[in-house]
């Protein structure tokens, strides 16, 4: 159980950094890898899972049926590991968000003459939420 845990708690920050683009370049380019993967052929520098479209909603969700689904020796484990990745997601945002950088979306629909969203669109979320109607 706090295997699966530790993988989610790690990877997070990774993550989030798809939908702030402009803070991931940033950062790597001053910060060496902290995150190494030791599973398979042999240590690789960690990636971010390839779930952009997943939405950070949806991916905390699978997080957190995971972390429900496993396995701990102590009791009361598992509602404490829950609340601590939900307490630890919440910090990892709120950080990125503090850097300045409005988190990456997807629009797809009209625009105006001055380039705004004005009409019908479709606008995914970092979040993953989904908003698909019309724009002023």
């Amino acid at each position: 159980g706090w295997t699966t845990f530790e993988s989610a708690v790690s990877t997070e920050a990774l993550v989030r950094l798809a939908y702030f683009p402009g803070l991931g370049k940033l950062l790597e380019e001053r910060l060496p890898p902290k995150v190494i993967e030791i599973d398979g052929e042999g240590p690789r520098v960690a990636e971010a899972e390839d779930r952009a479209d997943e939405g950070m909603g949806p991916r905390n969700k699978r997080v957190i049926a995971a972390i429900k689904e496993a396995t701990f020796t102590g009791k009361g484990d598992k509602p404490v590991v829950v609340e601590l990745y939900r307490e630890y997601a919440v910090k990892v945002n709120i950080a990125m968000a503090r850097s300045g950088e409005v988190p990456k979306g997807e629009y797809e629909g009209e625009y105006n003459a001055a380039g705004e969203r004005e009409g019908r669109g479709v606008m995914r979320f970092a979040n993953g939420n989904v908003y698909d109607g019309e724009w002023k």
